[in-house]
Formats: C-alpha cells, structure tokens, sequence
C-alpha cells in the first residue's frame, strides 16, 4: 500500500532534480590583462522552452500522484470487499463440508461440485487482488521516478503489462514505456508503446500527453506532416499538453 508521504516524497525528489539543472558562469580573466575585481556569479536563466518542459513535466508528475491517491483508496475499499466476500466463502464451503461429514448425501455429486467451484471461486478472488496489481505498479513507477534505474523499470512496466494486459494502470505504464525509449531516442520503439496506449486506451487521461510526445517523435523521425497534425490535435484539446504542443509548433514548424 503507499502512503502519502511516500508519493509526496517522489514529487519533491523530481522536482528538486528537475530544477538543479541551472548552472552558474565563473569569468577567467585573460593573459596579460589585470584581473578585474571578480563579480557573483549569475545564474543562466532557462530558455522559454526548457521552462515550459519543467513546467509541463511537474503537471505529468502531480497527475500521477493524484491518480495514484485515488487508486489507494479504491482499492482499500475493494480489498476491504474481497476479503469480506472471501470470508463469505468460506463460511459457506465450511458449512457444506459439514453437512457431507454428518452422513446427509441427499445430492451428494451436486454440493461435491459446488464445494470445489466454491473453493475455486476464492483461490480466484485471492490470487487477483487488486492490491498485487497496484503493488507491481508502484514498484515499477519507483524505479523511473526515485531510483532512476531505466533499464529495470522497462523490465517491470512490461512485466506488469504482462500480468495485467487491460489492468487499470495499463495506459500508465504504455506512458511510461514510450517516454523511457524516447530518453535513450529509441524512436520506433516509442512510437510503438504511444500509438499502443492510443489505439487501446482512446479515452484515457493519458491520451493528451502521448499525443503530445508522439508529435514530438514523428517530427524527429522525420514525418512533419504527421507530427504537426497530432500537435494540432493536442491544442485543440485544451488540456495541460496544449500551452507545450502550442510552443513546439512555433519553434518547429515556422512555415
């Protein structure tokens, strides 16, 4: 289960390494002249778009926390249920044993069966427990954002898409697969997992960013046309994708 102050926690971890990422110009007098009296250093500010992509990528993270909240406390209701209804059968396989031990075998084959669908039913229940699915998630989720190991993290997030195909993380971590091959410039290989979170997920919350990332890939694979109507699509859904989809089409696509 994550707490909060465990997600809280990853939010000001990324943000403290998104934005030390300024750095400061220490001026070295030339040969041959008098050193002037040293001034502070200044700090170089960010360009426009870099402070667009922190801004943007800050909004990606503070959804994932919030979406993440509200999977924690779904899925402690749900938990809460299963177990209930796991109790539930037991009970019930418990008081049809009894009866089959104290000699009444009036429809014995028909209580033998529904004992082991029973029986089935809750080994079942146990073995897909939603918490397991969230658990895999968030362990997968912690390799991008806190340990910063990618290599494993794309292992995991597959691994889970694996286990939960139509899971309701799956949008996520296609996400996530798509941004951790667009940072190593795997770009077909991101294209595959955007278009796929797309193609299976059109209504997901998700949808806006990927579009916005997909643009950007198709433009640096080198199909403008392509690129420039995702983009448009992106602005034209006013979500938190549009100010940067905007930005991208005026530095990229000046004609």
């Amino acid at each position: 289960m994550i707490s909060k102050l465990t997600i809280t926690s990853v939010a000001f971890l990324f943000a403290s390494q998104v934005f030390s990422q300024a750095h400061v110009v220490d001026p070295q007098p030339q040969p041959g002249m008098a050193a002037k009296p040293q001034k502070m250093p200044e700090e170089v500010a960010p360009s426009p778009q870099s402070q667009s992509e922190i801004y943007y990528q800050l909004q990606l993270l503070q959804q994932e926390v919030l979406q993440l909240r509200g999977m924690v406390e779904e899925q402690a209701h749900e938990l809460k249920r299963l177990k209930q209804q796991r109790l539930d059968d037991y009970l019930d396989l418990d008081r049809r044993l009894s009866k089959v031990g104290q000699g009444d075998f009036t429809g014995t084959k028909t209580t033998l069966t529904d004992i082991r669908s029973t029986a089935e039913s809750a080994a079942a229940a146990s073995a897909g427990a939603p918490e397991q699915e969230l658990q895999e998630y968030k362990d997968a989720i912690d390799l991008v954002l806190r340990k910063q190991d990618y290599k494993n993290a794309v292992i995991a997030l597959k691994q889970h898409l694996d286990n939960y195909p139509k899971g309701r993380y799956a949008a996520n971590a296609q996400y996530w697969l798509g941004e951790l091959y667009l940072k190593d410039n795997e770009l077909e290989q991101s294209r595959q997992w955007f278009s796929r979170l797309l193609g299976e997920f059109p209504n997901h919350t998700k949808v806006p960013d990927a579009k916005y990332k997909l643009g950007r890939v198709y433009d640096m694979m080198g199909d403008k046309a392509t690129a420039k109507k995702m983009l448009q699509e992106v602005v034209a859904s006013k979500t938190s994708a549009s100010n940067l989809a905007r930005d991208y089409l005026d530095t990229h696509f000046t004609e």
